[in-house]
C-alpha cells in the first residue's frame, strides 16, 4: 500500500509539473527574439530570429514584414520573413541573410506588420498586438 501511494503521489507530482510548464509556455503571445547576428563570407549579414508560439492554437503561417534601417537612420531594404507550422508553445528559428550588407551597416530593425498569427475565421485580433519583443543584438529591434 504504501508502494502504490508514492508511485500515486509521483504521478500526481509529475502531471502537476507537466501542467505548469504548459501554462509557462501558453502566453497569449507571440514571442520574437532577434537572437543573434553575424557576418557572412561573402560581406552580408545573417540575421536569427526566434519565435515562440504562447497562443493556445497553432500558427499556421506567421508572416512578418520587416524594414531594415542603415546606420544613418534611413530606410534601407524591406524584408518578408515566413515561419512555416508552429505548433501552441513550441519554438522555431529562422535564418536569413542580407546579402551585400555588413552587419555594421545596419542600425535598426524595424517589425513593419505581422500576419497570419491566426486562421482566418478569427477577425478580432490584431496579430502586432501579441508580440513579446526581444533583443540580444547591437542593432535595435522593434516596432
Amino acid at each position: 500500500m504504501h508502494f502504490s501511494t508514492r508511485f500515486v503521489l509521483a504521478g500526481f507530482l509529475s502531471a502537476a509539473f507537466a501542467a505548469s510548464t504548459l501554462a509557462q509556455e501558453v502566453t497569449g503571445q507571440i514571442g520574437l527574439e532577434l537572437n543573434h547576428v553575424q557576418a557572412t563570407q561573402d560581406g552580408g549579414c545573417r540575421l536569427s530570429i526566434i519565435a515562440t508560439n504562447g497562443l493556445q492554437r497553432p500558427i499556421d503561417q506567421l508572416g512578418l514584414e520587416m524594414v531594415a534601417f542603415n546606420t544613418d537612420g534611413l530606410v534601407d531594404q524591406f524584408l518578408r520573413l515566413d515561419f512555416s507550422r508552429i505548433s501552441a508553445g513550441k519554438t522555431k528559428v529562422l535564418q536569413f541573410d542580407l546579402a551585400g550588407k555588413s552587419c555594421e551597416s545596419l542600425s535598426r530593425l524595424h517589425i513593419n506588420d505581422v500576419l497570419n498569427c491566426v486562421p482566418p475565421a478569427i477577425t478580432d485580433v490584431y496579430c502586432p498586438d501579441l508580440l513579446d519583443l526581444k533583443n540580444r543584438t547591437p542593432i535595435e529591434f522593434g516596432d
